[in-house]
């Protein structure tokens, strides 16, 4: 379970994964030489989730343009990723991360509290993975609405100092 000061920081080997998702099976390797953002969310199909999800699909052909890949996380199962996906056209893969091994593994599980019953959650967290598969900006307990933007704008702002550093 996360606490604050077990959080990935940047320069961080990115924890590597293969893992089930909405367009089958990936794997960090699978992303080598392209930027990754790896957003890890609560529940599917939720308020905030959903404005999350959709604020990504609206600016996907942006990251795509940026050589960019965008992935969601949650804990919930396949068939409620399809649904989702369906329901809300996300076309960006959903990784299925039931046994909450991927999320242990980025340090976003934490004891939540809600009407009073204690149970482990997800802290809704983002990263970025360069080029190099290390962690390049991380984000954790964040805000859904407005967050899929900065996000662009940091792997937009990674990217020039990338291309600077290869001149």
């Amino acid at each position: 379970m996360n606490q604050k000061n077990e959080q990935l920081k940047i320069g961080d080997k990115a924890p590597t994964f293969e893992s089930e998702s909405t367009k089958g099976k990936i794997s960090l390797t699978d992303y080598k030489d392209k930027y990754l953002v790896l957003y890890f969310y609560p529940k599917d199909a939720t308020p905030g989730c959903t404005i999350q999800a959709n604020e990504f699909v609206e600016l996907y052909d942006k990251f795509q343009e940026i050589d960019t890949e965008v992935i969601g996380i949650s804990r919930d199962s396949m068939t409620s990723h399809h649904n989702f996906c369906k329901k809300e056209n996300i076309v960006f893969p959903l990784i299925s991360d039931t046994d909450g091994k991927l999320c242990e593994s980025y340090k976003v599980l934490q004891e939540k509290v809600n009407f009073g019953k204690r149970y482990v959650g997800i802290v809704r967290s983002t990263f970025i993975v360069g080029k190099d598969q290390t962690i390049h900006k991380t984000w954790y307990d964040v805000k859904a609405s407005g967050h899929a933007l900065n996000v662009l704008y940091a792997v937009e702002a990674l990217k020039e100092m990338d291309e600077i550093m290869d001149e």
